[in-house]
């Protein structure tokens, strides 16, 4: 599905049907973002001769391939990069798995943008829907333009980076409110396993950012201060991760201080039970050796005094345990 959004300076932004007119009458003024979910063939074949790419373009468009790149074909040039896609709560592979990479790639020429993934990404939708009025986006670049909607991609991760960290806290809070358990466990496996998968993804795309920002790379000169600042926020959003890796790490140093601590009160407790069981043991054990005594003739009164001595002095020792927290 193609969709074309033409943004005019001097007069009316606008989506509309993509034609070799369309095209045609870009001017100084005007700038035509297009718009392509999926990858039809038909499609792209259609887009290679309205905007004249290069066969290479399309087969980059039909394949994407893992290694990320920037390529300069003269009129434009081509780049992918892995967005965030929301991910089908069915489909994920556990709890933290809000999204999922898509790739989607750029062609940005003279006055035109061309983008091209194989999902619904929110921040296009965002992008499109923060403009209540007429603009002057028309105004800006083709690499301005580009540059702009590469700063909501990264807007993404840092939003999902967001949601970990949030899931840390509620971990956290998890972890100090109940006993260290196996699930607790298996929930900073799950975080620590996500983070590293979006800092796997966004050190793979450095290539793209600092690619851009390049002195040599002559199609970004007019927007050459907007792709420097773009290769800031891409450090700032790995920092990010880096620091959600932290937060996982201590999370899990809070689960081992949590499992120790459970392992002393146990300890602890065992040790208390073994002295009380050892102090009635040589109790009984005391009573019961043969020799010839008074106690020993007492009979069932003594028994049951023994007894009831014995249990006395069990409560006894149990709530001087509880006052001192040995259980």
């Amino acid at each position: 599905m193609i969709e074309a959004y033409l943004y005019n300076a001097d007069g009316h932004d606008q989506r509309m049907e993509l034609d070799e007119r369309c095209v045609a009458d870009l001017g100084e003024r005007s700038l035509l973002w297009v718009d392509v979910l999926g990858r039809d063939r038909a499609e792209l074949d259609r887009l290679a001769r309205l905007f004249d790419l290069d066969p290479s373009s399309i087969r980059s468009l039909l394949r994407p391939q893992d290694d990320f790149y920037v390529d300069n074909y003269g009129d434009y040039f081509q780049f992918d990069v892995l967005a965030l896609a929301p991910a089908d709560a069915q489909n994920a592979e556990d709890a933290f798995l809000h999204r999922h990479p898509v790739h989607l790639e750029f062609l940005v020429g003279p006055r035109w943008v061309i983008t091209v993934h194989e999902e619904e990404l929110p921040f296009f939708r965002a992008f499109r829907a923060q403009d209540k009025g007429e603009t002057l986006i028309g105004a800006l670049t083709a690499p301005a333009l580009a540059a702009s909607l590469l700063d909501w991609h990264l807007t993404g991760y840092f939003e999902a980076i967001a949601e970990l960290e949030a899931s840390v806290d509620r971990l956290d809070d998890a972890i100090l409110t109940r006993s260290a358990k196996r699930t607790l466990l298996a929930g900073i496996v799950a975080l620590r396993r996500r983070v590293a998968q979006l800092r796997r993804l966004l050190v793979a795309q450095r290539v793209v950012f600092y690619g851009l920002s390049r002195p040599d790379f002559a199609h970004a000169v007019e927007a050459a201060a907007h792709y420097r600042s773009l290769e800031r926020r891409f450090e700032r959003s790995v920092d990010a991760a880096d620091h959600a890796r932290e937060l996982v790490d201590g999370s899990f140093e809070l689960f081992t201080t949590r499992t120790a601590e459970s392992t002393n009160v146990l300890v602890r407790r065992l040790t208390f039970i073994t002295m009380l069981l050892g102090a009635i043991g040589a109790v009984a054990g005391i009573f019961g050796m043969n020799f010839d005594t008074p106690y020993a003739r007492s009979g069932l009164v003594g028994f049951w005094l023994v007894v009831g001595g014995l249990i006395i002095a069990t409560v006894v020792g149990v709530e001087i345990a509880r006052r001192r927290n040995w259980l």
